[in-house]
């Protein structure tokens, strides 16, 4: 039998492992060893290690190979003779297999499961099993399926899976193994077999990283299976070896084998010794606990083991940690950059628990080189079938036309003119919902400067888009044969021809494509295309099986939230057993058995977000951690703070007189109300102008539908006939696309106000427009003013007039009038409108009373509901028409002298339902 070894996964790793080899081995017999190491970059470190122990001397090196490509060189030799299927074909066959899956069985499973499909089938060993529950034999009847299909296509192929080759590769270096090799094998893998055949060998060695030799043994044999030395006991049993057996591998030049005495050993335990000068007797009680025996840090070991007391542990222990909370994930992302860029790309091994962070730090990361290098290409290809995938939505279609590739032919100044007016006369104003909709709009639109431009290229995008649209439901092959046609009629650009990445994997897709008989409709093709493009330009390594044993200069733990679930819906705990599968149990416990061993690196950095639960692991690990500060979240604060900033002070514009005059001239309640709610936003209205644009894609709100509403009823209440026909009328000639929801509670609205307007039988006045003269600005002494002042007083308007448009005025018998606004959404309180802030009612009352010399009896609001009108009157109104009649002049008039600002404040925003210039306000700037 062969012998079991210990290590410390720290900087002296492979150093140990070299000097092992030369202290058990001549050196003429070294080039006969075999050592099988974990990944690629193991064997990088580990020939670094006998560079640097021999730098002065020439020896033969053993062979080294990796567990990830031990097969490598056979395919290498046997290029002519074994065909490995390419990874975007094989990914491409899975996707057709769920998609067929799906279709047969009414199921829905998610095509990014492809990837998760091979490893699952290299793990499969079919044992027969009876009695499953429903779930588990929909599986087992998925999985039964998927073995004999894959089987069937690779056979049809002629080609093989790179991971069953390297399963048949392992096998059959088991079954041709000598009895007088020299192999060592380090690690743990997942395939035991091949270990176990190792150990057999009478010079075999197996050297497990991290064996926790503390562990009392009683705990040891009880240990969960989610518990991070679990796999090593597991492995252990297998090879049927008791964890006191297995020796731990010295650091070089360890001082440890002085601190005990070989003289105080049984019998047995010398005659080890004596075969072995290496092996120290881990169940001595006597040695010094220096480093004998003990693997890994010692507190490390007390976090992981989630069984162990840590208030034994005192605080402070762990140096290499430190953990970063930030308070968003984009923060989170922006700091995990700045350590990859600081601490070097080549230095930085990075596992990302969160996908949306992941694509974050691509982008963000300056050391994916391929990425800002590919964007232009990668998004001129999602933009163009979101065009199409989205109905031509406004936001898709504004982001193909201004991607940086797409000009048809225009200048670039004369092309962004024609885009700016398309977005704001057409896109911004109407909402649109197809293409015939966007050309109906541009058609319709009087004023538009570029109309003959604008129509010219929606045009061109149409014929360019026809080849795609009618390729639907056709294999995938076709249709990025055809895509690809269109981005190069669009762009000018042959995808193909790209000396690039982009360029390359175009061709790798093209032809992988080649026989897949998956007939894509756009929204499949679109979700296939972005699948590989997020895989090969913005994935992020999080495969800790593919982290190497060697001493990590530097990890990132990016999205340290929660530990993965391995909980899966495809595989149960039944499932699981049936096929022979680790349980969802022994594949947490691999987990942190192998986070265990990143965290031995130089620096740890552990990211994670404020919002989210902190995990059990990290709650133990900061018990153990020194309070310190954050110097890359600090940096990243400090880099974000612009060198110089000019105070921002709280807008009061004071626009000059003559523009006051002119715009307020004539002023409506709405005007007036803004002007005492806000006056800032009144000047950005009514004296500067402004709108706000609606959103692309914009979507009708309540504001929207009132209005439609509010003309509804008038349609109707005018002739008194067929009012649900004027409302579909209305609905479907719309400029908004309202959803058929808004349609069911118009209709409610509609019969629930005709069934109460027919309880009213007085004389109906519907949307009138009435106005007064507001004041008549009384004459003041002019002596004591300035010359400015005096002009401005003589040539001052006599008087403002006051215009109301009123939802419904009613004549009542008694002579007098009611005033009623119409309200779908809440309408303001009693108190509300006594305060003076939501005085349209009011204001209303006086031009009404004025107008046609009538005391108006009633004011109220209709709040239109689904199941009946609810009426709400205003009490004590009397006295509030009297204070603005008096005090309305005075106010006015203060804001005619151009020594009074329009402030923007921000007690006026509680009395704000809607505010649409907060961010001309900039509130939270000078606040």
């Amino acid at each position: 039998m062969g012998r079991v070894f210990t290590v410390n996964v720290d900087e002296s790793l492979f150093d140990v492992l070299v000097q092992h080899i030369f202290s058990e081995y001549e050196r003429e017999k070294i080039p006969e060893i075999k050592v099988i190491l974990p990944c690629k970059r193991d064997v990088i470190a580990l020939l670094n290690a006998f560079k640097n122990y021999n730098a002065e001397k020439c020896i033969i090196l053993p062979e080294i190979v990796s567990l990830e490509n031990i097969d490598e060189e056979d395919l290498i030799l046997n290029l002519d003779r074994v065909k490995v299927i390419s990874p975007i074909k094989r990914t491409l066959l899975l996707i057709q297999f769920i998609l067929e899956w799906n279709r047969k069985n009414n199921d829905n499973f998610p095509i990014d499961l492809a990837y998760s499909l091979p490893s699952l089938l290299d793990k499969i060993q079919y044992t027969q099993m009876a009695e499953f529950d429903e779930h588990s034999k929909k599986i087992e009847s998925f999985i039964n399926l998927l073995i004999e299909t894959w089987n069937k296509i690779l056979k049809d192929l002629g080609v093989v899976d790179i991971l069953e080759h390297k399963s048949d590769y392992i096998n059959s270096m088991i079954t041709s193994l000598q009895k007088d090799q020299h192999i060592i094998f380090v690690g743990i893998g997942k395939d035991k077999s091949l270990i176990k055949a190792i150990y057999d060998l009478p010079f075999g060695e197996i050297i497990l990283p991290n064996l926790n030799l503390k562990i009392k043994e009683k705990d040891w044999k009880l240990l969960d299976k989610k518990h991070y030395q679990y796999c090593l006991k597991d492995l252990l049993d297998y090879l049927n070896v008791d964890r006191r057996d297995v020796s731990f591998l010295p650091e070089a030049c360890s001082p440890v084998l002085r601190h005990w005495d070989p003289e105080n050993l049984t019998l047995n335990e010398r005659t080890r010794w004596l075969y072995n000068r290496n092996w120290i007797p881990v169940s001595a009680t006597w040695m010094t606990e220096e480093r004998a025996g003990m693997t890994g840090s010692p507190e490390l070991d007390y976090v992981f083991d989630t069984t162990a007391d840590l208030s034994k542990v005192s605080s402070g222990h762990i140096g290499n940690i430190e953990v970063i909370t930030c308070d968003s994930r984009e923060e989170e992302a922006q700091v995990t950059s700045l350590i990859i860029e600081n601490e070097g790309y080549e230095n930085v091994s990075l596992v990302v628990f969160d996908k949306l962070l992941a694509a974050r730090i691509a982008c963000l990361s300056r050391q994916h080189s391929a990425i800002p290098e590919n964007y232009p290409y990668i998004t001129l290809l999602l933009y163009s079938i979101e065009v199409l995938t989205s109905n031509w939505s406004s936001v898709a279609l504004l982001s193909l036309l201004k991607h940086r590739l797409v000009t048809f032919g225009y200048t670039q100044e004369e092309y962004s003119r024609i885009l700016s007016e398309f977005e704001i006369e057409i896109l911004r104003n109407f909402s649109t919902n197809g293409l015939s909709d966007i050309i109906n709009a541009i058609n319709a639109h009087k004023k538009l400067k570029h109309k003959e431009d604008i129509l010219l290229i929606i045009s061109k995008l149409e014929i360019i888009f026809n080849p795609l649209l009618n390729i639907i439901n056709c294999p995938i092959s076709d249709v990025v044969a055809t895509h690809l046609q269109c981005i190069n009629v669009l762009s000018g650009i042959n995808f193909s021809e790209l000396n690039s990445e982009i360029g390359n994997f175009t061709c790798n897709f093209l032809n992988a494509c080649e026989g897949i008989e998956i007939k894509c409709s756009l929204e499949l093709y679109s979700q296939i295309l972005t699948l590989f493009l997020e895989k090969e330009f913005f994935s992020v390594a999080s495969d800790l099986n593919k982290f190497s044993l060697y001493h990590n200069k530097v990890v990132i733990l990016a999205g340290f939230n929660e530990a993965p679930s391995f909980q899966s819906p495809l595989l149960n705990a039944l499932t699981r057993e049936k096929f022979n599968l680790p349980s969802a149990q022994e594949e947490q416990g691999y987990f942190f058995y192998t986070l265990h061993n990143l965290f031995c690196a130089s620096k740890v950095y552990i990211t994670r977000s404020l919002s989210h639960r902190k995990p059990i692991l990290l709650q133990r690990l900061e018990i153990l951690l020194k309070e310190g500060k954050q110097p890359y979240r600090d940096w990243l604060r400090v880099l974000n703070t612009p060198e110089c900033t000019v105070p921002c002070t709280q807008p009061m514009p004071k626009p000059q007189t003559e523009v006051r005059k002119e715009k307020m001239q004539v002023m409506s309640c709405s005007a007036i109300e803004k002007l005492i709610r806000n006056p800032y936003s009144f000047y950005v209205e009514y004296i500067l102008g402004l709108k706000q644009l609606r959103d692309l894609n914009f979507k009708p709100s309540i504001l929207e539908f009132s209005t439609m509403v509010h003309n509804i009823l008038a349609r109707y209440l005018r002739n008194k006939k067929s009012p649900m026909s004027i409302a579909r009328e209305a609905f479907s000639t719309s400029q908004f696309n309202f959803s058929n929801m808004w349609w069911v509670r118009l209709q409610k609205i509609i019969q629930s106000f005709v069934e109460f307007d027919e309880t009213r039988s007085n004389y109906v006045e519907l949307e009138k427009n009435f106005s007064c003269p507001i004041f008549h600005i009384p004459a003041r002494d002019t002596g004591s003013c300035d010359q400015y002042e005096t002009a401005w007083m003589t040539n001052r308007p006599q008087e403002i007039l006051l215009t109301a448009r009123c939802d419904r005025v009613e004549y009542l018998p008694s002579g007098q009038v009611a005033i009623i606004d119409y309200k779908l959404g809440s309408p303001p309180s009693n108190e509300e409108v006594m305060s003076g802030f939501f005085p349209q009612l009011i204001l209303q009352a006086l031009a009404v009373e004025y107008v046609t010399g009538r005391e108006v009896s009633e004011l109220a609001y209709w709040k239109l509901d689904y199941d009946k009108i609810k009426v709400i009157s205003l009490r004590d109104y009397r006295q509030k028409m009297q204070e603005f009649q008096n005090d309305l002049p005075d106010f006015l008039s203060n804001y005619l002298s151009n020594s009074t600002p329009f402030i923007a404040s921000p007690y006026f925003d509680k009395f704000l339902r809607f505010n649409s210039y907060k961010q001309l306000e900039r509130v939270g700037e000078w606040l």
